[in-house]
């Protein structure tokens, strides 16, 4: 018989202190984004622009992502951007759509303009969106400035 001795410590308790720590650190909430730009729409029936518009951004190596709901309410995609922190919103509406211009919302500047499809990708980088795949090198630029 070989002795031993155990130790137990409830994980529950301390992811719950972890996240708490976090919270105090983080000014209230640990949520983090997972995405640079929420492509939504005004109006209705405007899946297939809200799509043309994250590819996009997609192929510009923007990371971006819409609501795949046929009709969401504009104000509940705000909300939920807001909820996760995404920094920009892309809006599309009909007019929008008929002359190839969008939004650009700024959340965390609370600004909005309208640009040409051709000038998104361009207008975003312009306002900081980095590119996916090139933080890094973001971050060593602005460590050097």
């Amino acid at each position: 018989v070989t002795p031993c001795f155990g130790v137990s410590v409830g994980i529950e308790r301390v992811f719950t202190l972890m996240e708490e720590r976090l919270r105090q650190e983080q000014g209230g909430s640990i949520k983090q984004p997972n995405v640079n730009v929420l492509v939504a729409q005004a109006g209705e029936n405007m899946m297939l622009e809200r799509m043309k518009l994250t590819k996009l951004l997609w192929d510009a190596k923007i990371s971006a992502e819409f609501n795949q709901q046929d009709n969401p309410k504009l104000k509940y995609e705000i909300a939920n951007a807001l909820d996760r922190g995404i920094p920009f919103m892309v809006v599309i509406g009909e007019d929008e759509a008929k002359e190839k211009k969008c939004k650009v919302k700024d959340l965390n500047a609370r600004t909005e303009e309208t640009v040409d499809q051709s000038e998104l990708a361009a207008t975003l980088r312009a306002k900081g969106v980095v590119p996916v795949g090139c933080e890094f090198a973001a971050e060593m630029l602005a460590a050097e400035n």
